[in-house]
């Protein structure tokens, strides 16, 4: 199945992204045209509006390399990532120790992998943009070559020049528009790539520290939890250890939290923790406590008997959004 995925996933890159796959626009060099005075006005500008063009086609190829280099890179980074979970899936099938050091590492290798995917969307995002950019300048040079149709003092071959230089930006701005489409469609395909990988990966550390692979309905359901509400000087002297902001839907704090966790278990192995639901004043703490029992319910699948959790919810002043705080206890 992780082939067919890997698969896929070159395919989309390999296929749905090139600039090159349009067919290219000729140049096409337009001296401006002269009369017995000299050259005219309107073809002047004709030959500064080719000259912007010209820009613009440097542009496009420019995206090209640019994009291919991307495309190479996360084809590299996406085989690394899954050669590795795929290996220390086999090691626990087979079975393997509590806590593998091995294995562990092997994690936080492909956890790097799959930061590495991030930063090339990352990168997308910046061609996006760049892409962008580019579409508008192409659509205001065209009108600038349109409003000089109406220009008096011009000649019969400016009017030639500014129609072959406009066919050719018209050509041209099909490439961008629809590269423009591509690039859009293939960060949000891999943004939710991602976010599928960084739960999978959290699931895969709480298999590592139990030494074997368990499948996702096998997990145990964690029972709701007694919520005790405090005042914030409860907590005034202490510095949280992890601070999960929930200001956007779908926020991945797992890989965070799991890091957060072992480092502090590797300090004190018999850590109790608080995990409070922070509300905004005059906000609605029912919101922060939904949030709270979903990072409860997660701190188990990673290695943490829910037994040295102690949940608690609090106001705060200075919260704009529902948070969760945890405390080493």
């Amino acid at each position: 199945m992780r082939c067919l995925v890997v698969a896929a996933l070159g395919a989309a890159l390999a296929g749905n992204l090139a600039f090159a796959a349009e067919a290219p626009v000729q140049a096409t060099a337009n001296a401006p045209a002269k009369s017995a005075f000299g050259p005219t006005a309107v073809g002047q500008k004709a030959a500064q509006f080719r000259a912007d063009f010209e820009k613009l086609k440097a542009n496009t190829t420019t995206r090209s390399a640019q994009l291919d280099a991307v495309r190479e890179q996360t084809v590299r980074n996406v085989n690394a990532y899954h050669t590795l979970v795929g290996g220390i899936r086999s090691r626990l099938q087979m079975g393997s120790t509590p806590g593998n050091p091995e294995l562990l590492a092997q994690w936080a290798q492909a956890q790097t992998q799959l930061t590495q995917i991030d930063a090339d969307i990352a990168t997308l995002n910046t061609l996006s943009a760049q892409v962008s950019g580019d579409a508008g300048t192409s659509s205001y040079l065209l009108e600038n070559i349109r409003a000089a149709y109406g220009l008096s003092g011009a000649l019969e071959e400016d009017h030639r020049n500014l129609r072959l230089l406009e066919d050719e930006v018209n050509q041209n701005a099909i490439v961008i528009d629809r590269a423009l489409q591509n690039l859009n469609a293939e960060i949000n395909r891999q943004q939710q790539y991602v976010t599928t990988e960084r739960t999978s990966l959290v699931q895969l550390a709480a298999d590592i520290n139990a030494g074997q692979s368990f499948p996702a309905n096998a997990r145990r359901a964690i029972p709701a939890r007694a919520v005790a509400t405090v005042s914030t000087q409860s907590f005034a002297d202490k510095k949280p250890l992890v601070v999960i902001k929930f200001d956007k839907p779908d926020v991945t704090y797992e890989p965070a939290l799991y890091q957060a966790l072992s480092r502090a278990l590797e300090r004190r192995p018999d850590a109790v923790f608080d995990l409070v639901a922070v509300s905004p004043d005059g906000g609605n703490p029912s919101a922060a406590r939904t949030d709270a029992d979903a990072v409860f319910a997660s701190m188990p699948n990673m290695g943490l008997p829910a037994e040295r959790v102690v949940m608690a919810a609090m106001g705060s002043n200075s919260a704009k959004t529902p948070e969760v705080h945890i405390y080493v206890h």
